[in-house]
């Protein structure tokens, strides 16, 4: 019995020496020489532009707008934002547009005040912006005495600071919207606070004083 016992204990030897000495299977990956994948950043979005019938609307309306007779530069940049660059002086002008009716005092004497200036670039501003809502920002100079006044501005600081949405005012049927603000809008009052939220002087170059 006791052989029996010993010799089952050797084979039970044998095959645990066995088991040990069998290679385990393992899974390995097959070498590549492809880069690893990169997820590629997000590309920024480009701003949405004008259609060529707001662009051509907004040639068309430039002629309308107050004091478009003095206006050097109306454009459309960066693809939706509006430049408008009143000339500084009357020799600018008159290099310009050697023809033009305007006389020296009459160029002197369209901004009499600095109210003026106000009226014109709160008029400009907001009549631009409703007129093509697709507009995304505005920037415009005006001359008073030797000093540049401006804004520059987008659109939505604007909407925020009227609460109104172009957009909704130039869709509204009948513009009963629209007709309000410009009635509540252009008061000296209301004009004094747009202008310190908004207009700031500009530092014209020396050729530009000239």
């Amino acid at each position: 019995m006791f052989k029996q016992l010993r010799l089952i204990g050797i084979i039970g030897i044998i095959i645990a020496t066995l088991g040990a000495c069998v290679p385990q299977s393992t899974a390995v990956s097959a070498p590549t020489d492809e880069p690893a994948r990169v997820e590629p950043a997000d590309a920024p979005v480009p701003p949405p532009r004008l259609s060529d019938e707001e662009l051509k609307h907004f040639n068309e309306y430039i002629p309308s707008l107050r004091g478009a007779s003095l206006i050097k530069l109306a454009e459309i940049r960066n693809q939706n934002e509006a430049y408008i660059q009143f000339y500084t002086n009357y020799n600018e002008l008159k290099e310009a547009n050697p023809d033009t009716p305007i006389s020296e005092t009459e160029f002197n004497s369209y901004f009499p005040a600095i109210d003026a200036v106000h009226k014109t670039i709160m008029d400009i501003s907001v009549r631009l912006l409703h007129e093509i809502p697709a507009i995304r920002k505005i920037t415009l100079a005006v001359p008073f005495k030797n000093q540049l006044y401006g804004i520059d501005a987008n659109k939505r600081s604007i909407e925020m600071y009227l609460k109104a949405s172009f957009k909704k005012m130039h869709d509204e049927p009948g513009q009963k919207h629209w007709k309000e603000l410009l009635k509540k809008l252009f008061t000296t009052k209301e004009r004094d606070k747009f202008a310190q939220r908004f207009i700031r002087p500009c530092q014209p170059s020396p050729l530009q004083l000239q």
